[in-house]
């Protein structure tokens, strides 16, 4: 036999064992797939239970529902919302029927299942519920509300991660036919949308938590995320009504009605075509499909960022309501909840790092927004000090550190217009130093720039907390204590300069208005040989070395003057 012959047969031969190969690992690759699972119930007060035992247990489910029957459920739920208590004995008889074992404890569950339901219908226990989940590795869909407050939310993400256990939660509406045909794109980019939900409230959780979230969800599932600020703008016995605003001027509105019209699940939305029908409730399998295909994959169909943004919304509409009608940012009580988070896992001996795993990072929300990192909590890259020496200065846990720098500030190195900058601070028990911005002269940062004061204690004055230093003391001193981190957004736009602490803005001057070098509005003196008005109205952002340490993460900012 030639050796051409050979060849060919060799050939041959290897591709028909690659073909075989291929066909071999396919096939088992699907049978994994569609590999029987076995589900667990936790908390039997809420008719989704049934529900979904119902779908998968009865009949000859197909397509995505085949393969998945319910083996397992433990059926304490709330501990004392009667509601839901007083469904369990009912419940618990009808799973029995549909070949459900009950067992007595969570742990006595997870032995028996793969994947697990957490329905219980009070969001307050699913923290501690969850735990034993997570620690036993299995993929989890926990029924809405995700939690009873958004700091327990927060920090089921945190074990979700630190466990390395997927999760998700959400409202059936997300699924419906009409929200997921705006979801994607059927009717072009959303501007506006309006949706309603009937909003039943129960006194344990966040006015929209108990059954706002599922108009809440349908809006956001239409919108995306991206929301930046929310204001409560009717809040009455018979509805609520919550208005948010979305990067690039789009606008969402809930409204939560308990009497009156509308009636039902729905909305309008505003695209390119026109004004169309948001739709309504579609039942329960859109759902439980998303969740065994979830189930399988272990990839979830709602990111954290969406759901935790839909969460802090709530919670800003209620904090709005605090506030009289105020605005407030979604960014501010999503920081005050991961301060809290850390600490309540910490107790828990849970917290195993930072519940800031998304520290330096950008979310989709800012990133769809259009916001630019500007440190990666890893290295320096585009910061100097202003002498242009490198930095000295050793990054501590993620933070950017001015102290001992090398120079008098750590300056990025891109001048800036119109902008909005934002970062989180933590300063020691005594701290001195200020957030540089619009430096003209890199040189002489203090008479050719603005400075937002960092300084400790919790004086209202023209050098403290949030005071546009030395020209406009801040409404009220925001920072949080020594040794957490407190939010702070500077927002520049022409002569307009504000400061916002923790989500609220502290202080603000319109620069055409300061004619006089060395004169307040007031007719007092400041330290400035140059009018304001004058000041640069582009220049570069800096950390003060004031002589004392303080630390920077989360370091953004938004160019606006792009988008003019």
């Amino acid at each position: 036999m030639n050796s051409g012959l050979l060849k060919r047969l060799f050939s041959l031969t290897t591709l028909l064992l690659l073909v075989l190969s291929v066909a071999f690992n396919s096939s088992l690759m699907a049978a994994e797939a569609k590999k029987e699972l076995k589900a667990g119930i936790i908390g039997l007060d809420t008719s989704h239970a049934i529900a979904f035992t119902k779908m998968l247990n009865t009949g000859t489910p197909e397509g995505e529902l085949a393969g998945v029957r319910i083996v397992a459920a433990y059926p304490k739920g709330s501990p004392d919302i009667e509601s839901s208590v007083s469904r369990v004995p009912k419940y618990t008889e009808e799973v029995k029927k549909m070949g459900v074992e009950i067992v007595g404890s969570i742990d006595d569950l997870l032995k028996k299942v793969d994947v697990v339901f957490l329905e219980t219908n009070d969001g307050r226990p699913h923290l501690e519920q969850a735990i034993p989940v997570f620690q036993a590795g299995k993929p989890v869909f926990i029924d809405k509300p995700i939690a009873g407050s958004l700091t327990d939310a927060v920090a089921l993400f945190e074990l979700s991660r630190k466990y390395n256990t997927p999760m998700f939660s959400s409202s059936s509406l997300r699924f419906s036919k009409g929200a997921q045909r705006l979801r994607n794109g059927k009717e072009g980019k959303i501007t506006k949308c309006s949706t309603h939900s009937p909003c039943s409230l129960e006194k344990t959780h966040p006015s929209l938590f108990w059954y706002g979230i599922h108009g809440v969800e349908t809006l956001f599932t239409v919108m995306g995320p991206g929301c930046q600020s929310v204001k409560r703008t009717v809040s009455n016995a018979d509805r609520d009504e919550v208005v948010g605003r979305w990067a690039g001027g789009r606008v969402g509105q809930f409204s939560g009605v308990r009497k009156g019209a509308p009636k039902g699940y729905g909305g309008t939305a505003v695209g390119e075509n026109g004004e169309v029908a948001v739709g309504g409730y579609d039942g329960y399998k859109p759902l439980l499909v998303e969740i065994v295909k979830f189930f399988r994959s272990g990839k979830p169909p709602v990111s954290e960022e969406e759901t935790l943004e839909i969460y802090s919304f709530m919670e800003a509409a209620d904090e709005s309501k605090r506030q009289g009608g105020a605005e407030v940012t979604l960014a501010s009580v999503l920081e005050k909840a991961e301060r809290a988070a850390n600490k309540k896992l910490a107790k828990l001996d849970l917290a195993g790092g930072s519940v800031s795993a998304t520290d330096n990072k950008l979310s989709a929300a800012e990133k769809a927004a259009g916001w630019k990192l500007l440190f990666n909590g890893k290295n320096y890259a585009g910061w100097k000090c202003n002498n242009g020496k490198p930095i000295a200065a050793p990054i501590e846990d993620g933070a950017l550190v001015p102290y001992k720098s090398g120079g008098y500030l750590i300056v990025y190195d891109k001048a800036f217009s119109d902008f909005k900058f934002k970062c989180d601070v933590k300063m020691p028990k005594e701290c001195n130093s200020g957030i540089f911005f619009r430096i003209g002269n890199l040189k002489d940062p203090v008479q050719t720039g603005f400075e937002a004061q960092i300084l400790s204690g919790k004086g209202t004055g023209m050098h403290d907390f949030g005071a546009i230093y030395d020209l406009v003391a801040p409404a009220e001193n925001r920072a949080s204590a020594p040794g957490e981190w407190t939010s702070i957004e500077i927002t520049c736009q022409g002569p307009h300069i504000s400061v916002a602490v923790n989500g609220k803005v502290v202080a603000s001057l319109d620069a055409d208005e300061w004619t006089q070098p060395g004169k307040r509005l007031d007719g007092s003196k400041h330290k400035f040989k140059t009018a304001v008005k004058d000041f640069p109205r582009k220049g570069y952002l800096g950390f003060q070395d004031h002589g004392h340490k303080v630390w920077y993460k989360n370091v953004k900012l938004l160019d606006l003057s792009k988008k003019k």
